[in-house]
């Protein structure tokens, strides 16, 4: 996801929030390689999970696009994570507890 701009549409809070939570969504704007203008396409991904990591209560946002069938990390104030090893740590950590609730509610 190289090239990528993000803002936060804060759902009637200001554009700039200083913590994302649930519901709230970020809009993607992804630019070509070649772009240097405005970006081209833009996708809104609504935040669908919050994880917090206990050993440095750092917290995480995982974010869904339905029309693009995709997820992204960004950290408490709506921004990419950048290491895509811990975002993907953080989103299967997501994905295992929401299969798990998932599971618990079918029993």
């Amino acid at each position: 996801m190289k090239h990528e701009r993000f803002h936060n549409t804060a759902n009637g809070r200001p554009r700039h929030a200083q913590q994302v939570e649930i519901c709230d969504t970020i809009i993607v704007g992804r630019k070509s390689a070649t772009a240097t203008a405005a970006p081209s396409d833009e996708q809104e991904f609504e935040v669908v999970g919050i994880v917090e990591d206990a050993s440095s209560a750092l917290r995480y946002a995982v974010c869904y696009c339905e029309s693009a069938d995709e997820f992204i990390v960004t950290d408490d104030s709506g921004a990419l994570i950048s290491d895509e090893t811990l975002a993907q740590e953080i989103l299967e950590d997501f994905l295992e507890q929401a299969q798990g609730a998932s599971d618990e509610e079918d029993s």
